[in-house]
């Protein structure tokens, strides 16, 4: 008699152990999609990149996650592709660049090269850069201020030009990281 009671209790506790580890798995499905939410909704979101301007970097379609948190920490650092968009311009368009120059440092474009500070920086092309725009003379970031500039230096509507100049801090909506489309 005692031996029935035995397996009968044997057998609802492995029901009770394998509904617990049905409901521990669906738990960490569930957090694991609750966690994945709150980071593309508050930290950083999808954005596909839509001209030739950060050629032969980044190219039309792919797809990228830009990181929106990481500026309210920390400041651009010079290379940092970042996305934008301004403020003065109704249904204003998103711009990806790459900052070069920092506030408070000079820019100039001359003989086909970029200098800050006096100094010429890495080109992120092998091409020269035919039209200097704004920066054909010295250019100083004040604060809060980038420079930016497309990888297709020939190619590329950026702070050399009037209709973007520089890119104000508050102005900036994150980093562009990780790419994630195409794969390869």
């Amino acid at each position: 008699m005692r031996s029935g009671y035995t397996v009968t209790y044997q057998m609802r506790k492995q029901k009770r152990q394998k509904r617990q580890m049905i409901g521990g798995y669906i738990l960490t499905f569930v957090g694991v999609v609750l966690l994945a939410f709150l980071i593309i909704r508050f930290v950083c979101f999808s954005y596909t990149i839509q001209g030739d301007s950060m050629n032969p970097t980044m190219e039309k379609g792919d797809k990228h996650l830009v990181n929106r948190l990481i500026y309210h920490i920390k400041s651009p650092s010079r290379y940092d592709v970042i996305l934008f968009k301004l403020k003065n311009e109704k249904d204003a368009n998103y711009y990806v660049k790459r900052v070069v120059a920092l506030p408070g440092e000079t820019v100039q474009v001359k003989d086909g090269n970029v200098y800050v500070n006096g100094k010429k920086i890495k080109m992120f092309s092998k091409e020269k850069v035919l039209s200097p725009g704004l920066a054909g003379n010295k250019i100083t970031l004040k604060k809060g201020q980038y420079f930016v500039l497309g990888d297709n230096y020939n190619n590329s509507e950026d702070s050399r030009s009037a209709s973007i100049g520089n890119v104000k801090k508050n102005n900036i909506i994150g980093k562009v990281s990780i790419k994630y489309w195409p794969w390869g």
